[in-house]
């Protein structure tokens, strides 16, 4: 029996996001892949992932599908100067983060954008996360907290961003994956 090919987080929600990696006037937009394993949102971001060792550790099933530009833990250390980017993109990364890091993390991460960048954000939903478990899903045990619709938002209007949309991604069934994008305030 033949093993089914590993299929990214960001493989999976693509065409839910790239549209918010492109600038006002149709160009691509500048940005960065938070935690990409290899894989990123759109083939021009900017990757930054956990340094090779912790990589290895986190990730030794999957080894990264492409070049990682930035090695560093994004949760602690931006990759790029402040207001320098159109998008900041994190696939399944801030689930492993306990809720109250969540406003430092927002913030981080947002300090990176220019005004009118995008923030994008996916992470597993409690409950359908649960229900995943339960009919085989391998848990994670990285996981901190697993939000509920809404927590994504408040944590982001607390530090002054704008919510574009928080919701289920409902992709495929036994999909467990709320998507959350955010701008940064026109100044």
């Amino acid at each position: 029996m033949q093993e089914a090919e590993y299929m990214s987080e960001t493989s999976r929600y693509r065409n839910l996001t790239t549209k918010y990696c492109y600038r006002a006037d149709s160009q691509p937009g500048c940005g960065i892949d938070i935690a990409s394993q290899g894989d990123p949102v759109v083939s021009w971001a900017w990757q930054l992932d956990l340094p090779h060792d912790q990589f290895a550790h986190y990730n030794s099933n999957y080894p990264p599908r492409g070049p990682i530009q930035l090695r560093a833990d994004g949760t602690h250390h931006a990759g790029s100067e402040p207001n320098s980017l159109d998008f900041v993109y994190s696939s399944h990364l801030l689930e492993d983060n306990l809720e109250e890091d969540w406003d430092r993390i927002f913030s981080l991460w947002s300090s990176m954008l220019k005004p009118g960048g995008y923030l994008i954000i996916l992470v597993p939903e409690r409950n359908l996360w649960a229900a995943a478990i339960a009919a085989g899903q391998s848990p994670n045990c990285s996981h901190k907290f697993e939000p509920l619709v809404g927590d994504m938002s408040r944590h982001a209007q607390a530090i002054g961003l704008e919510v574009i949309e928080e919701r289920l991604t409902n992709c495929h069934p036994g999909d467990y994956t709320i998507l959350g994008v955010f701008r940064k305030a026109l100044q």
